[in-house]
């Protein structure tokens, strides 16, 4: 899980809607926003991101007048074929709103996101994808 939370100002609607649809994301089940394996949509989904604010949906009837001061990412496995890749185009989007939207990314206890803490992430999820092709085996 990666939390995004805005540093000065709440994020606008527009401009987290405009740079997540950049970034090949799109609103779906639930309310929330999904990356799928295949830009059309299709495929599995690789990550997904929420409000940071309860209930965590977003109504896009409204967005021009939405505001929200962070949101959550996250992954799912098994889910992706291939969970790592997932994993740092999470991390690459998530980057995205840092730096578009003076934003800080935070780990799920939401203390400051290091290399390390995303490192360790990824480590394991390739103990998972080890279990899953010794199970299937």
């Amino acid at each position: 899980m990666i939390n995004v939370a805005a540093k000065d100002e709440p994020f606008k609607g527009p401009d987290l809607l405009h740079i997540l649809l950049a970034c090949d994301l799109r609103f779906g089940h639930m309310d929330i926003f999904h990356r799928h394996e295949q830009a059309n949509g299709a495929g599995a989904t690789q990550f997904s991101m929420a409000n940071s604010v309860e209930p965590g949906i977003f109504n896009l009837d409204d967005i021009d007048n939405f505001t929200t001061p962070g949101v959550c990412f996250f992954l799912s496995v098994p889910g992706p074929k291939e969970p790592i890749k997932a994993f740092d185009y999470m991390v690459e989007t998530a980057q995205c709103l840092v730096t578009n939207l003076n934003g800080e990314m935070l780990d799920d206890s939401r203390s400051a996101m290091t290399n390390q803490t995303l490192e360790h992430c990824r480590q394991r999820l390739r103990e998972f994808e080890r279990r899953q092709l010794a199970q299937s085996v």
